[in-house]
């Protein structure tokens, strides 16, 4: 819903940039303070469309991630369960715990939050990307920079270029998809953690085992996998719980014996675990348990590693490029020039052309590297076999053409 929601974002963008400067050459030449003024209305409207377009998309994106928050936790408490059954305890269901029910609805809460700060960006952002595109094109027009052609052509590729990104308080910016699915896996992740830790406190755990994968990044790799002691003094200032007593009388040999779970993993922070993007998740131990995690050669995690941030990036350079085939085809789409038509038309074969190189390239790493191709990770919202079949159309025409 969220890639939908960016590529419904730019296609506006696009048609109303088309709609403005797409009549020709002599409609550009009108006077500045009348362009201005119907630029800023124009903007206004744009402004308006999108808000309604985010309100009806995050009633949606409300019941996936509460669905979500739901599903993880009902099954990450069940697990936990079947270790506690098999030592002899009794806890209850996640559903028959009132603290712990709240506990997943403040963290639900939390990241809804967040996501709903994302949102609230949006339409400002697509509001000033669109006035920025629209005003260069038409200064760098008007002064007879470059060819009114050009200026539409520069005007697009810096809406492809930016999209609708985030920024995060750091500086950091994010796609809407890529925003959202970290503000989702993390808040996830941190419920299923806040859901352990209760239950923990609650059953008097002091041990906690962490899970492990390869091609773990370096930094969580050297502490996959373990058992650590839980120092519930330190477990509070991170995740407070003050409605369930702590376990009386720590065990100083199991402190002595095991590393110190917070210190180690630094569980909650941003680069720790269950911290941002992180995919590991931990359990209760017990002493007598085994451990069913696998530990992996550090050599061959960080090949591993290495070779899946590779395949990250060509799967973002596919999505960004698909993007701007749509981009360039609803602008062809859209045009009423005969000229400007016929060039944007150009750009877009020869865009499809690079999808197709790109396409290529990430089936062979993939098999050069026994990764499994991940269909779903190279997809974007509203791309289709339509879609797809006339950007292959398209390339096939640029290469005819080339050769």
């Amino acid at each position: 819903m969220a890639s939908l929601l960016h590529q419904d974002i730019l296609n506006r963008i696009i048609e109303r940039i088309m709609i403005r400067i797409g009549r020709g050459e002599d409609y550009l030449l009108t006077a500045t303070d009348k362009w201005s003024v119907e630029l800023l209305q124009d903007a206004g409207y744009l402004l308006e469309d999108i808000q309604r377009e985010i309100a009806k998309r995050t009633r949606l994106q409300e019941q996936e991630i509460r669905e979500a928050m739901i599903d993880a936790g009902v099954k990450n408490i069940q697990y936990d369960n079947a270790i506690y059954e098999a030592a002899g305890l009794s806890p209850a269901p996640l559903m028959q715990s009132p603290y712990l029910m709240r506990l997943m609805e403040r963290s639900y809460r939390a990241t809804l939050g967040e996501w709903k700060n994302y949102t609230g960006t949006m339409a400002k952002a697509a509001q000033q990307t669109f006035i920025r595109a629209v005003d260069k094109a038409y200064m760098l027009t008007a002064s007879g920079s470059i060819s009114y052609t050009q200026a539409v052509k520069e005007a697009l590729e810096e809406i492809e270029k930016d999209g609708v990104i985030i920024k995060y308080p750091s500086g950091h910016e994010d796609t809407i998809e890529t925003a959202t699915l970290r503000a989702v896996r993390t808040g996830v992740a941190q419920s299923t953690a806040q859901i352990t830790i209760a239950r923990m406190k609650e059953m008097g755990v002091e041990l906690a085992l962490t899970s492990s994968h390869m091609g773990a990044r370096p930094t969580h790799e050297v502490w996959q996998g373990q058992v650590f002691f839980v120092d519930w003094d330190k477990m509070d200032k991170v995740y407070p719980m003050p409605d369930i007593p702590k376990p009386e009388n720590p065990s100083a040999r199991l402190r002595a014996k095991y590393p110190d779970f917070v210190d180690t993993t630094r569980i909650g922070k941003v680069d720790g675990l269950d911290g941002a993007n992180c995919r590991h998740s931990f359990s209760v131990f017990y002493e007598d348990m085994n451990n069913p995690f696998e530990h992996y050669d550090t050599e061959e995690n960080r090949k591993a590693y290495e070779t899946q941030q590779r395949q990250r990036t060509l799967e973002r350079r596919i999505r960004k490029t698909k993007r701007e085939v749509m981009t360039l085809k609803a602008a062809v789409d859209n045009a009423k020039d005969e000229k400007l038509k016929f060039a944007l038309d150009m750009d877009y074969q020869k865009k499809a052309a690079l999808l197709a190189k790109q396409n290529k390239a990430y089936n062979n790493f993939c098999e050069e590297n026994n990764l499994k191709r991940l269909a779903d990770r190279i997809s974007i919202a509203k791309w289709g076999r339509e879609q797809a079949a006339a950007a292959r159309g398209a390339a096939q025409r640029y290469n005819n053409a080339k050769s």
